[in-house]
């Protein structure tokens, strides 16, 4: 971490991400994101791990995904043939 970053309180992390501050709490609370208690009190986020949350379900394309399936469709396929030819 080269730049200080400051910390987000829980209404700042919720306009951060788009969501609710009672959904922010139960990712919290689920281990989905992560927070920090200084005093013990008050629950304060970095930016950093806020968007590691949000970029961490990439979705692909459905170009992507059709070349993925072609790709396993053929592998398996391949598979088949050597294992009848044995």
């Amino acid at each position: 971490m080269t730049e200080r970053e400051a910390p987000l309180n829980i209404e700042q992390a919720a306009a951060f991400l788009g969501l609710k501050p009672s959904y922010i709490y139960n990712l919290v609370f689920f281990g989905k994101l992560t927070a920090y208690k200084p005093g013990g009190k008050r629950l304060f986020f970095k930016p950093s791990d806020l968007e590691k949350y949000a970029y961490g379900n990439k979705v692909s394309g459905h170009s992507e995904r059709a070349s993925e399936i072609l790709n396993t469709a053929q592998k398996k396929k391949t598979r088949r043939k050597t294992k009848v030819a044995v």
